[in-house]
């Protein structure tokens, strides 16, 4: 029997994004899958009873709440390693890309993208300073590195000096739960969100490397192409206000599970142009629902899609965007095609094969 504990940080319900859906996913199948290991999962908030995973699984909370620069590096460095101690943890796991730079006890670290090294000016200045001061010393500190693109792996080979041999793929996947919508989920949501209309849809938070006005951008394109559908917008801001109104755009905010899942399921198209993306997750989700989609041509986007997107284009070529929308509006066949196309390539990535990827990293550790 071997003593884990894992980084819980993000697991916050009716808030996970990316990186908290991948510990959701993960977590819980891994806890499953070893009924003799006994977790100890450490939130720095009161924790919640979704994520009580099992009788091997404890939940506890640390102060202080790990939510600006200056507190990640009490609460990981200090609260972390004293728990770690305290607990005779044997690996400490964190999904997150933060580790304890004062702790012996081997730990297992994903890392799911760098975009900071890129585009400090995206996020406000202290939190550009202190990821791209820390998240190099924990890349190699970590007895296991992990991340979630070939994409990725190359990009934090390469900024970090890490061997590619030492990084572990393990993808982001879709939950079962995405699936193509029935005409009465499509006419529902429709009425919910867009007035009855038909509709793209765009996921992800309202933040710069998001490519808000550029989504916007190639949907009043589209609309000058004669283009009949609304365009429906999912997620919240972050560091500041991304929202811009323009006619036929909906905010809907952010939405989770069911609703999440019917909002995408019922959409004509997705419509996503990112600058940046360690993975992009909405754009496997859209086509395990058998949503074709628009997406960039960038960062890990290409490979995400394997060859199964509507189109793929650079992130300020509306016009090509546009025109992407308008041939699955009025190409069935295509439309057709690019849906098949979508739900193949989403069965690629599944959860369960995730978690035993991340299970045999932690057995590394364990071996140390």
């Amino acid at each position: 029997m071997s003593r884990i504990a894992l980084n819980a940080r993000l697991l916050i319900p009716g808030k996970l994004e990316g990186t908290g859906r991948f510990t959701h996913q993960c977590y819980k199948r891994l806890i499953s899958s070893r009924p003799d290991d006994e977790f100890l999962l450490i939130f720095d908030r009161t924790p919640d009873g979704e994520f009580n995973y099992g009788h091997n699984a404890k939940n506890i909370y640390l102060l202080p709440p790990a939510r600006r620069p200056w507190l990640f590096d009490l609460w990981f460095d200090f609260a972390i390693t004293d728990k770690l101690k305290s607990w005779k943890a044997d690996a400490f796991v964190s999904t997150d890309g933060y580790l304890s730079r004062r702790t012996s006890i081997p730990q297992l670290n994903v890392i799911h993208d760098i975009n900071f090294e890129h585009h400090p000016e995206w996020l406000p200045s202290r939190y550009a300073r202190h990821f791209k001061s820390r998240f190099p010393q924990y890349a190699k500190i970590a007895a296991s590195l992990c991340t979630v693109s070939e994409f990725s792996k190359r990009d934090i080979s390469e900024k970090y000096g890490v061997n590619l041999s030492d990084i572990t793929v393990i993808p982001n996947a879709p939950d079962e739960s995405f699936k193509p919508s029935s005409e009465l989920n499509r006419k529902e949501s429709r009425d919910k969100y867009t007035e009855g209309n038909p509709y793209f849809v765009f996921v992800g938070s309202l933040h710069p490397r998001k490519n808000i006005p550029g989504v916007i951008n190639a949907f009043e394109e589209y609309k000058k192409l004669g283009g009949i559908a609304d365009l429906l917008m999912i997620g919240t801001s972050m560091w500041r206000d991304e929202k811009l109104a323009s006619k036929n755009v909906h905010y809907a905010g952010r939405l989770n599970n069911t609703d999440l899942v019917n909002a995408i399921s019922a959409a004509e198209a997705l419509l996503y142009l990112p600058f940046f993306e360690g993975f992009g997750v909405p754009v496997i989700e859209a086509m395990a629902c058998g949503v074709p989609v628009v997406s960039s041509n960038t960062s890990s986007l290409p490979e995400v899609c394997g060859g199964a997107a509507a189109a793929l284009v650079s992130p300020t070529d509306y016009i090509s965007a546009a025109k992407s929308l308008m041939k699955l509006e009025v190409d069935d066949d295509f439309h057709k095609l690019k849906s098949n196309a979508g739900i193949l390539r989403a069965s690629e990535f599944n959860w369960d094969r995730s978690a035993v990827l991340l299970s045999d990293q932690i057995d590394k550790i364990l071996a140390l």
